[in-house]
């Protein structure tokens, strides 16, 4: 028994060697086969698409128009900036059209901005958001309606007026405090109202985005108290166990309610809030519980505000960034980088040249959930201390697609068809409501690279190699990729 049972193993071991002895042979002959074909069934990858925006802030007129209120020459400031962006091969502007509850467009629920003509509810001669818009669309730059949700306006200190209060804006749903007047978050009319003129907005116009930045409930002195105890007790007594979370909640509503109505009246259109980068803070003084905005997919791209020099400390870019990439959920993140602070000798000893710069977005490269940048602010680039530009040019060599981030509602388009040469003019059939995104290919498997994004049909090469043609449309959500022209 014993004997027969040892053959018995030996034959089986035999049998085994054979096998793998097959199975190798067939993987060797596979990996030579596949080193001799050129067809092998694999695609050029796309490049990954990534966002790239400034912030352009109005308010006190910072980046526009800088207390100019000249139509034509306001007008020219605004094109400079979109053609600096364009060559720079930035995708998105974040531009401030309602800085303290004033507005750039004709509303029925706030006045005029003052920035624009320099007399409060003035209004200017021109449409001005629908200027704004049509000239980044027509450079192909998206345009994000930046707002600041509660603020009304400011003063030096507690011993002067704050400016007349516009008629349209009901007295007492207002809150003063030392240097701030707000809308009071606590009531519901104004819950309500917050989210009217976000409405209205987005029928109005054909913005790419709404973007809310880090001023929720007011950061008060120390000697300051917020003095909402009796609407506490109006509309929080009983369900809330403290007046912090009533606070929260009132916040709460209003992005929850703008995501509501974004996606009821125009799902397409991308919601961001640019927090504060120390999250405790928002938490506990601005009562913006960002984490549950992110946990609850109210918010689509949250983009922290790392204005820091990079380092190891807590408040430092990389451990802040860090931290962030970590608790945003259901939404996109993308970063707010500090460009204001580069040349300013107050800064710090990191901020005096622009290395530091190269080296934040070194770090964010390394978060595969960071999908793109936001620039603050614009007057820096056109000021370019410290050689920021060098910078830009180096990490925005090339163009890029924006990833799409709000909710998708329109078809996958056609691939591109009759791809052909030209001469040195590739050419396609051109469809409808979309744009042609232009590849290089270095080889099957290997990272495409996008040389252009172009409304037509037609696009000149400037060197010899191998090209293909993606549709996009609106969204931003591309087509599979046309048939591979050789230009020789």
């Amino acid at each position: 028994m014993k004997s027969d049972y040892t053959d018995k193993k030996q034959m089986n071991m035999k049998y085994l060697n054979y096998l793998l002895l097959i199975v190798f042979i067939g993987f060797i002959a596979s990996c030579s086969d596949n080193e001799n074909n050129e067809t092998i069934d694999l695609k050029p990858l796309l490049p990954k698409k990534e966002l790239r925006g400034v912030w352009i802030t109005t308010v006190w007129g910072i980046d526009w128009p800088m207390g100019d209120y000249n139509m034509e020459t306001q007008k020219q400031k605004y094109l400079d900036y979109l053609d600096l962006f364009a060559e720079h091969h930035i995708n998105a502007v974040f531009f401030q059209i309602r800085g303290m509850a004033d507005s750039f467009y004709e509303s029925a629920y706030e006045p005029w901005s003052k920035n624009i003509t320099g007399v409060a509810g003035q209004k200017p001669n021109y449409e001005v958001l629908t200027f704004l818009i049509e000239e980044a669309h027509k450079r192909g730059i998206q345009f994000h309606a930046w707002l600041n949700p509660y603020r009304i306006a400011t003063r030096a200190n507690k011993t002067a007026a704050f400016p007349e209060l516009d008629p349209k804006i009901p007295a007492a749903w207002v809150k003063d405090y030392e240097t701030i007047r707000v809308y009071n978050p606590a009531l519901p009319e104004v819950q309500t109202r917050i989210v009217d003129i976000v409405k209205e907005i987005i029928t109005k116009y054909d913005v790419d985005g709404i973007h809310l930045d880090d001023y929720f409930y007011p950061s008060l002195s120390s000697s300051e108290k917020m003095n909402d105890e009796a609407e506490y007790q109006a509309y929080g007594k009983g369900t809330f166990s403290s007046i912090e979370d009533f606070r929260r909640n009132n916040v709460n509503t209003v992005v929850k309610n703008i995501r509501e109505a974004i996606v009821s009246v125009k799902p397409r259109i991308v919601f961001s809030i640019s927090p504060a980068a120390n999250n405790e803070s928002n938490y506990t003084n601005l009562f913006a519980d960002v984490v549950k905005w992110s946990q609850e997919g109210w918010v689509d791209v949250i983009i922290p505000q790392l204005y820091f020099a990079t380092g190891s400390s807590e408040s430092s870019f990389n451990q802040r960034l860090h931290w962030w990439s970590q608790f945003t959920y259901k939404n996109v993140l993308m970063v707010g980088y500090g460009l204001y602070k580069f040349g300013d000798p107050n800064a710090g000893e990191q901020f005096q040249s622009s290395t530091d710069l190269k080296k934040q977005f070194e770090f964010a490269n390394t978060k595969n959930k960071v999908q793109g940048s936001i620039l603050y602010s614009a007057k820096s680039l056109i000021e370019n201390k410290v050689g920021l530009l060098n910078v830009i040019k180096e990490v925005y060599a090339n163009p890029v697609l924006p990833p799409f981030c709000g909710r998708s509602t329109l078809k996958v388009p056609a691939i591109p068809t009759q791809v052909r040469l030209n001469g040195d003019e590739l050419a396609w059939a051109e469809g409808v409501d979309v744009r042609y995104a232009v590849y290089q290919s270095h080889g099957n498997g290997q990272i495409a690279q996008l040389k252009a994004i172009v409304n037509g049909s037609t696009f000149k090469l400037s060197e010899k190699g191998n090209y293909f043609v993606t549709a996009v449309n609106f969204d931003n959500v591309e087509s599979d990729l046309s048939e591979i022209v050789v230009y020789k």
